[in-house]
């Protein structure tokens, strides 16, 4: 359908064109209109774009189509609505040169429209609005207050449903939490199982205590539950570490009938769980958490907001297993720190309570599905991801082994973790994970991607744990 007459109006709209026929919706062809032109530099960093019933008149389309076009462009990153102002341009059409572009660290992308500064700052002032500042500074008291904990559990019921969390505890982040545990119930040369690919934050813990990590088989779908029952009756551990939901580093998550297994096992036998669960409100479609399928029988429930909300928080909820009270943890807890952040916590309640926290929740998968995709756009090697995932864990190709690819990486100014930093044995699979939230932009983040595929497909050229 030919565009309508211009006029002053429509002249703002000079980067649209006619439909194609047989390209697809024509909400997905507008969408794909704005990152073309913004991607040639006819759009602008900033740039309104157009009203919608204003857009819908000039392609002669219906205002339905309009709304999903920019919807779809929103989820893509491109543009960034703000009630009452509009819809303007997000993207840019040459990324800004960076020296180094950092890959390697697990956060949460910040919203396109900014709107983390602004809960950050309104929620303060309304803090100190109805607050003395006395108020907001002490130590953590113990336990923590009423109201922020019936705020935890209100957090939490959508994830543990009906199960008791009357035990809840409020600490100063999951590697905290993990730490105290692991110290709670283990003694020095204790082995402790875990997947062959961990959470670097359990390497450590488990280094500084003198604990020993089993690696127990895993495939595609995480943790083995014949392997696993196998490794319980061979090597006498009573802790096991599971992060089934989104696996950091592998992106996958167990499914129901896997964890109905690895529930069964657990409730037979004398182990216990670490249930790490910081990825789960990031994905729409996660599986019940096995606390919920032991009923809480040997089973600890680590919930960060670290990941789905803002690392300065610092703030994760803990569910002790059932008939514990929760007070050998709180002890080891407090022997290592005074607790959480009076200002932070009293930030947390608020934003639950007020849904700042869901809108964030919201906003930050948009982000991430918008990365994603960029992800999957550029990328031509496959990878393993959730749409709205932090994180991709890429397979190296043959030509190439994770420690070279990182390093040939580095030297490009991006950086990325390679298998090693997770690896519980010295048998790394090849592998790295890019951390899609680390980039302070999309446009930064194409950047580091492009170099990541050009790497991939140049001939092999002849660390740390320090990651989350």
């Amino acid at each position: 359908m030919p565009l309508a007459e211009e006029t002053p109006e429509s002249a703002k709209m000079h980067w649209t064109r006619s439909f194609k026929a047989k390209a697809g919706p024509k909400y997905i062809q507008i969408a794909d209109m704005i990152s073309e032109s913004i991607r040639s530099g006819i759009l602008q960093h900033g740039d309104q774009v157009p009203p919608q019933r204003a857009l819908a008149a000039h392609l002669g389309v219906d205002l339905t189509t309009i709304t999903r076009a920019y919807t779809e462009a929103r989820n893509r990153g491109l543009i960034a609505s703000y009630s009452g102002r509009g819809s303007y341009v997000m993207g840019v059409s040459e990324p800004e040169q960076q020296a180094s572009i950092d890959l390697t660290m697990n956060i949460p992308p910040q919203p396109a429209n900014g709107s983390m500064a602004d809960q950050v700052r309104s929620g303060i002032e309304q803090l100190l609005a109805r607050n003395s500042i006395e108020t907001l500074s002490p130590y953590q008291d113990e336990p923590v207050t009423r109201a922020v904990l019936q705020a935890a559990q209100g957090w939490l019921r959508p994830a543990l449903g009906d199960l008791d969390t009357r035990d809840l505890l409020v600490c100063s982040g999951s590697q905290a939490a993990i730490f105290a545990i692991l110290n709670a119930h283990a003694r020095p040369g204790d082995t402790v199982l875990c997947d062959p690919l961990t959470y670097p934050g359990l390497l450590l813990a488990a280094e500084q205590l003198n604990l020993r990590l089993c690696a127990v088989a895993s495939d595609e779908h995480g943790m083995r539950a014949d392997a696993l029952e196998q490794a319980c009756q061979a090597s006498g551990a009573r802790l096991l570490y599971l992060n089934p939901t989104f696996h950091n580093p592998t992106a996958h998550t167990m499914p129901l009938g896997r964890r109905q297994e690895v529930a069964q096992i657990i409730q037979r036998s004398e182990i216990t769980l670490i249930e790490d669960d910081p990825y789960r409100y990031l994905l729409d479609d996660a599986p019940a958490p096995i606390a919920t399928l032991t009923r809480g029988v040997n089973t600890y429930y680590l919930a960060s907001l670290s990941k789905c909300l803002w690392p300065s928080l610092r703030t994760a909820f803990v569910l002790p297993p059932r008939g514990d009270d929760g007070q050998r943890l709180q002890s080891r807890l407090r022997a290592s720190s005074m607790g959480c952040s009076a200002l932070l916590l009293a930030l947390v309640e608020q934003w639950i309570r007020s849904g700042a926290a869901h809108q964030l929740v919201q906003e930050i998968q948009r982000e991430s599905r918008a990365r994603q995709q960029l992800a999957r756009t550029l990328l031509s090697h496959p990878f393993q991801a959730h749409p709205t995932g932090l994180h991709l864990w890429l397979a190296m190709p043959a030509k190439w082994n994770q420690a070279l690819f990182t390093q040939a990486l580095s030297i490009e100014g991006v950086s990325v973790a390679g298998g090693h930093s997770f690896s519980v044995t010295p048998q790394v699979q090849d592998g790295v994970r890019i951390s899609l939230g680390g980039a302070s932009s999309q446009a930064l983040l194409a950047q580091a991607l492009r170099k990541v595929e050009t790497l991939l497909n140049q001939e092999r050229r002849g660390g740390s744990r320090a990651f989350v």
